[in-house]
C-alpha cells in the first residue's frame, strides 16, 4: 500500500517524451537538439530561424532566398519570375506570414519539432543579416563599377569611330590637293573636286567640302558624336608641305585624335 505522503511518479518513458539518441541511442528527451551524452545533433538538417526566414523574405524574397533557405527547391520559381515583380509581392506578404507565426508551429513545420538549441539561438538570424548585408554591398560595388565601367568604355568606342572615320578622309585630302594644284584654288563643294554628293564613308559618316576645306560629319546612335563635326583645313608649309588643320568643329575633344583637339 502506497503511503499518502509518498510524491507521485511521473512515467518519463511515456507519451513518446523520449528517444533514443541518433549517436549512442541513449534516451534523450524528444524535443532536445542535441545529446547530453554524446553532443550528437538530432536534427534531420540545420536549424531554420524564423527570423532570418523573415529576414531572406524582406530583402531578397523576389529572388526566391527565403524558400531556398527553407531547403524548397520551388524557390526556383521566384528566380525564373523575379523581372515580372510578383515573386517580390509573394515574398512580401510571406514575411508578414513568418512573423505572425508562432514558434511552436514554426518548428513543427521547418524543424522537426525540435526548438532552438542553446548554440543556435540568433545564429540563422545573424547570417541572414551577413548575407543580406553583403548581397547589398555587392550590388552597390557593381553599381559603382557600371558607373565608371559603362562611360568609359561609351568613350572609347566613339573615339575608336571617330579614329576610323578620319583615317577614310585621305581621298578626300587627295583630290582637294589635286584640285588646288590643278586651279590655285580650293574647290566649294565635292562636285567641284570630283567627289561624290553626298561622299559617305563607313556608309554613314559624310565628307563635306567647305570654302576653306571639308568637314567630317559623324553619324551615330549615341546623341554624343551624331551629327557633330570635325572641319579639316589646309595649310602650306615652309618647305612646300600641306598640313591639315582639324582642330575646329563641332565634336567634344574627349573623343578627338590627340592631333585633332583644341
Amino acid at each position: 500500500m502506497n503511503s499518502p505522503y509518498e510524491a507521485p511518479s511521473a512515467d518519463l518513458q511515456g507519451g513518446g517524451i523520449l528517444r533514443p539518441c541518433k549517436g549512442c541511442g541513449a534516451e534523450i528527451h524528444i524535443t532536445a537538439a542535441t545529446c547530453p551524452h554524446c553532443g550528437a545533433s538530432q536534427r534531420s538538417s540545420r536549424y531554420k530561424s524564423k527570423l532570418a526566414a523573415a529576414l531572406f523574405a524582406l530583402f531578397l524574397g523576389g529572388f526566391g532566398i527565403h524558400r531556398f533557405y527553407l531547403g524548397q527547391w520551388w524557390g526556383i520559381f521566384y528566380l525564373l519570375l523575379f523581372w515580372t515583380m510578383i515573386p517580390g509581392f509573394v515574398a512580401l506578404v510571406e514575411f508578414i506570414v513568418f512573423l505572425a507565426r508562432n514558434q511552436e508551429g514554426w518548428d513543427a513545420e521547418y524543424n522537426d519539432g525540435i526548438p532552438q538549441g542553446p548554440n543556435e539561438k540568433g545564429s540563422g538570424a545573424v547570417i541572414a543579416l551577413l548575407i543580406v548585408f553583403g548581397a547589398f554591398f555587392f550590388i552597390a560595388i557593381i553599381g559603382i563599377l557600371a558607373a565608371i565601367a559603362i562611360p568609359a568604355y561609351a568613350e572609347y568606342t566613339h573615339r575608336a569611330k571617330v579614329a576610323g572615320a578620319v583615317a577614310q578622309t585621305l581621298p578626300a585630302k587627295q583630290a582637294i590637293l589635286e584640285f588646288f594644284d590643278e586651279h590655285q584654288v580650293l574647290p566649294k563643294s565635292n562636285v567641284m573636286a570630283g567627289l561624290d554628293e553626298p561622299l559617305l564613308i563607313d556608309g554613314n559618316h559624310e565628307i563635306k567640302i567647305v570654302p576653306n576645306g571639308f568637314e567630317l560629319i559623324f553619324s551615330s546612335s549615341s546623341a554624343d558624336i551624331d551629327s557633330k563635326t570635325i572641319v579639316f583645313v589646309p595649310f602650306n608649309m615652309a618647305d612646300g608641305s600641306v598640313t591639315w588643320d582639324c582642330t575646329t568643329g563641332t565634336l567634344d575633344n574627349r573623343y578627338r585624335l590627340a592631333d585633332c583637339r583644341q
